[in-house]
Order: C-alpha cells, then sequence, then structure tokens
C-alpha cells in the first residue's frame, strides 16, 4: 500500500480531495480517540483508501502541519533572501500566504497543531535582528513570540478577515516595539 503524501499535485486532484475532504470531516465529526475504521465507515470510504491516506489517525493532522511548513519554507527563502525586506512586508506576506491557505490553516489549527510558532520560528533570524536581541536576551524573543502566536490565532478564529490583516500586522509591529523598549531596560 502507498501512502500519499499531502502535496500540491494531490490536492489540486479533485477525486483525491472529495476523498481526503470526508476523511477529515469524519475525523473532525468523531473527535477523540477513534480509530481508522470509524473514520472509514462515517467518511463513506474503504479502510484501505483511509490507510492510503494516512498511516494513522494521530497523523492526520501533522500531515497537513509537514505539508503547510514545507510550503511556507520556500516563501520564507524567497523574503529573506530578497534585498530591503522589512519585517513589515515580511509579516504581510506571511498573513497573505495563510490567507491563500486558509482551508489547510484550519484543518491545523482545529487540531491544536503548533504551525504558526514553528512559522514564526522561521522568521526568528529576522525578527531578532529587527529586535536587536543579544543571545543572553533570547527569552524575551520567547514571550514576544507567545504573544504574537496569540495574535495570529485569534485573527484565524474570526476567518482570517483580510480587513483586519492592517490591523494585526500594525499590532505585531506594536509589539516587537515594546520588546525592542523591554530589551533596552535590560541593557
Amino acid at each position: 500500500m502507498v501512502r500519499r503524501l499531502i502535496t500540491d499535485k494531490r490536492l489540486a486532484d479533485k477525486r483525491f480531495r472529495r476523498t481526503e475532504e470526508a476523511i477529515l470531516q469524519a475525523f473532525f465529526a468523531l473527535r477523540g480517540d477513534v480509530g481508522m475504521i470509524r473514520i472509514a465507515k462515517n467518511a463513506g470510504v474503504a479502510r484501505s483508501t483511509v490507510y492510503i491516506h494516512h498511516r494513522a489517525t494521530r497523523e492526520i493532522i501533522p500531515d497537513y502541519e509537514k505539508y503547510i511548513l514545507k510550503k511556507y519554507q520556500k516563501v520564507v527563502q524567497r523574503m529573506l533572501t530578497a534585498k530591503n525586506s522589512r519585517f513589515e512586508a515580511i509579516l504581510m506576506r506571511t498573513l497573505i500566504f495563510m490567507v491563500i491557505n486558509k482551508q489547510i490553516f484550519r484543518i491545523v489549527l482545529r487540531g491544536r497543531s503548533n504551525a504558526i510558532g514553528k512559522m514564526i520560528d522561521k522568521l526568528e533570524i529576522k525578527t531578532v535582528n529587527v529586535m536587536g536581541v543579544s543571545k543572553n536576551q533570547r527569552h524575551i524573543f520567547k514571550i514576544y513570540r507567545s504573544e504574537v502566536i496569540v495574535l495570529i490565532e485569534e485573527w484565524c478564529e474570526r476567518g482570517f478577515n483580510g480587513d483586519e490583516m492592517n490591523k494585526l500586522v500594525e499590532n505585531i509591529v506594536y509589539l516587537t516595539k515594546t520588546a525592542k523598549m523591554r530589551l533596552g531596560v535590560l541593557k
């Protein structure tokens, strides 16, 4: 049995996507510790089909998290290597990436994934440079990181509202400035 990973090509395949949507709908409807047999029954597909899509129920959310983080890594590489990549522009591109991929983020966030934290970690170098954090002050970044995650998760819960995106960037930039002020006090 060949396991099909979540990829752009697979998600573009209507048959794969339709089956995957049925599996996800059953997975989230059943909640809790459910087996592949119950998911297959509720999704209306063969058990072997579910196993082709995912090895186990505990891997459904991680499969999507790996997919979205791999896709985001490509975006980050382009952003960080671009000249004059301002912090606000990088934040905006990250949020636009989330809006474009909001279906995947809804799946990942429903599964209580830490994908947003992992995305922020990929931007740590840029963020730390903007904040002026030295190696002995990295605990400030951890506090900042958790505050930013809360803001982004709240925005996601409100439906990835495009009208609120600029306000979200402003709030994150404000947090960055206050973190820089905290660092100044600590020096």
